[in-house]
């Protein structure tokens, strides 16, 4: 008897060789990872996988927990008959990424986080959602206690947060303020960003309950860690992004430490970083920091 399937999702494959799976930020499909793609494309064939609620990949009404967003990640490998890969995850791509390699180890070789797992998520982000970010425990509470017909009230506050103007000047203003410069790959993924639905915020504030902190120390993969340093960008988030990663290297986990002097898109802000995901990806052992 065929298995249920249970989620429908949407990927790109770009390159041949031992299967990666890219999962990238809220608002932006698996393209967001193109530049890593391309680089790794003569060894590894890389899923530029949308995210379920963003883009092209089905969403799901009920809450996301971490086993759950490891079992989706699971399912895909099942239908795709991947018994193993190495797995590469962004911002609510690097909290999927990790649910995933947490509860199902077995299937990962090794995982590569940019800028997430190191430190919570805030419970004001501001740096996501400016002003907006100081309703987000009023609305998650509402989520929490109303469910779907909550999101749904909020679905237009969320849709309409764009500031008015051309999409060449949000792409110029998109780079400035993150501080990363304009390149082929960035504006091939600004300019198709993910479309926005009900279900995306769903795993949204699904992402903003997960407990991070407990969840990284569960980590028995060999994982590479880059974090943005936020040097020279934001102050207060440069030194909070010190603390939290200090106090993450007392853990003593398999984890590979590299700083990116920028803010939070590593994979943008540094293209050494990507020199550096191959010899992790090539490398028969992993050192610890």
């Amino acid at each position: 008897m065929a298995q249920e399937l249970l989620y429908d999702y949407y990927a790109e494959r770009i390159g041949t060789g031992s299967p990666v799976l890219f999962f990238p930020a809220a608002g932006f499909t698996g393209s967001e990872g193109l530049n890593i793609a391309k680089y790794l494309e003569d060894r590894f064939e890389t899923h530029l996988i949308d995210l379920p609620g963003y883009g092209r990949s089905a969403g799901i009404d009920k809450r996301w927990t971490d086993r759950l967003l490891g079992e989706w990640v699971s399912e895909y490998m099942d239908q795709k008959d991947l018994e193993k890969a190495d797995v590469i995850g962004h911002s609510l791509g690097g909290a999927v990424a990790l649910s995933f390699a947490v509860h199902f180890p077995e299937k990962v070789n090794r995982l590569i986080l940019l800028d997430q797992g190191h430190k919570p998520f805030p419970r004001i982000p501001k740096t996501e959602f400016e002003s907006f970010a100081y309703a987000f425990p009023i609305l998650n509470l509402g989520a929490r206690i109303i469910g779907q017909s909550s999101l749904k009230l909020a679905a237009p506050l969320f849709a309409n947060k764009e500031k008015p103007g051309g999409l060449e000047e949000k792409f110029s203003a998109f780079c400035k303020k993150t501080g990363i410069k304009e390149d082929p790959f960035i504006r091939h993924a600004y300019m198709n960003q993910a479309d926005f639905s009900v279900s995306a915020l769903n795993l949204m504030f699904s992402f903003y309950n997960l407990k991070m902190r407990p969840l990284i120390k569960q980590l028995k993969v060999p994982t590479l860690l880059a974090y943005g340093t936020f040097e020279g960008i934001e102050n207060e988030e440069q030194k909070r992004t010190e603390y939290h990663i200090q106090q993450l290297k007392e853990e003593r986990l398999p984890i590979t430490y590299r700083p990116v002097r920028g803010g939070h898109y590593v994979h943008w802000s540094d293209w050494g970083l990507l020199t550096d995901i191959r010899k992790f990806l090539e490398a028969h052992t992993v050192t610890r920091s």
